[in-house]
């Protein structure tokens, strides 16, 4: 059972799960079919303002029962990718405001999501004199989008003081203030993958001997801290986290002996917020011979549904048909599509419909223009006829 239930509208018998509303929290959603946080690279620079390429890219797509934004940087100490906005300046929160109204003029619901990328980042992305923040001085070996196409690789940062932990704790804060001030539905942490949080829980990446180190309990502290800082700002009901022991498998991101158990502490302890939602990840990476080998496919997904009575947001490599399956399994309680939703902006129509989607073009997802971006097609009804509703079995 969730804490949470289905939105009851009776003109919705009879449609597939994924069409159906649903109540998340104290909000309505027209459907469960939700965009995924997608990097795109398209802020305005060096200020990392959202601009009005990007306003048309999210009201495009603004159907979606529940738009997460890309990954916004809480802080400059939070930067560590090419073309990324911001959320902790006036500038950036009234280029975000224009978003937010344009989604909700076509009835849309949208989130920001909060991030940090702690030692994945490099000096030149910093302001000057800055170099990276991670729980201590070890290179966590991965890439660094310096630029477009332009990647490099990560170095040493600097263990975070103290007074560090305050400051990010403040930033997760102030960047909440920022996103509801410019009309966010709510806001979501980034806690997983290979950020920040992540960094903390690794215990190979955290060699702390204070009470951010050592045990789960305290590698997790300041997850929670961050998340009881925004809950400061907004009421539980509006506040998600993405988290799960899902990683690239690479560098020093990899799972460990103590991963799972760490991924498990985490979510039984979110049980305790009343949280809009948790944001899990399916595996990219091959997981063969790893601690978590068990966990490929969907096993992930049924062992933290097992953990965690909240709502589930679930993720990576999941199509319609699959989606309907996991919701009527009760895995989830809502479906997110990335790419899926970077080429078809119109992805909810043409999954009602079950039209073809439109063909990938990856070298469009990052870059600075509208080419691979906003220039997308849209079904035209007239030429799909032939559509049929699909069969979702």
């Amino acid at each position: 059972m969730t804490t949470s239930d289905q939105y009851h509208d009776e003109t919705a018998a009879g449609l597939p799960l994924l069409q159906q509303p649903y109540q998340l929290g104290d909000l309505r959603l027209r459907n469960r079919i939700v965009m995924a946080p997608l990097t795109r690279t398209r802020a305005t620079l060096p200020e990392q303002v959202p601009n009005n390429l990007m306003l048309e890219y999210y009201r495009q797509r603004a159907s979606a029962g529940l738009i997460f934004t890309e990954g916004t940087f809480v802080s400059e100490d939070g930067r560590g990718w090419f073309g990324v906005p911001g959320i902790y300046n006036a500038q950036q929160g009234e280029g975000w405001r224009k978003i937010t109204d344009a989604v909700h003029a076509e009835g849309g619901r949208i989130f920001a999501q909060l991030w940090h990328q702690g030692s994945v980042s490099l000096p030149e992305m910093l302001s000057e004199g800055h170099i990276p923040l991670g729980p201590s001085a070890v290179n966590p070996e991965q890439l660094v989008y310096v630029g477009y196409h332009q990647t490099k690789m990560s170095g040493v940062p600097r263990a975070m003081t103290i007074d560090d932990i305050k400051r990010t704790i403040a930033d997760f804060r102030h960047a909440a203030k920022v996103a509801r001030d410019a009309g966010f539905d709510g806001v979501q942490i980034q806690g997983g993958y290979v950020y920040l949080f992540q960094q903390f829980l690794q215990d190979n990446l955290n060699l702390r001997t204070d009470g951010y180190g050592g045990t789960i309990e305290n590698r997790a502290r300041l997850l929670f801290e961050a998340l009881e800082a925004v809950l400061e700002v907004w009421p539980s009901e509006r506040v998600g986290v993405k988290a799960g022991p899902m990683m690239p498998e690479r560098g020093a991101l990899r799972a460990t002996d103590s991963t799972l158990a760490t991924s498990e502490y985490v979510y039984r302890r979110l049980n305790a917020y009343n949280l809009s939602h948790v944001f899990l990840m399916r595996q990219q990476a091959n997981l063969a011979g790893t601690p978590i080998q068990h966990l490929e496919g969907d096993g992930v997904l049924h062992h933290f549904r097992g953990l965690y009575s909240g709502n589930l947001i679930l993720n990576v490599g999941i199509t319609a048909a699959h989606g309907e399956d996991l919701l009527r399994q009760g895995l989830g309680n809502l479906i997110a599509f990335g790419r899926d939703f970077i080429a078809n902006p119109d992805l909810v129509e043409r999954f009602r419909l079950g039209a073809p989607l439109n063909e990938q073009r990856p070298a469009g997802y990052y870059g600075d223009s509208a080419k691979g971006y906003t220039d997308y097609p849209f079904l035209n009804i007239a030429k799909d006829e032939k559509a049929e509703e699909p069969s979702y079995a």
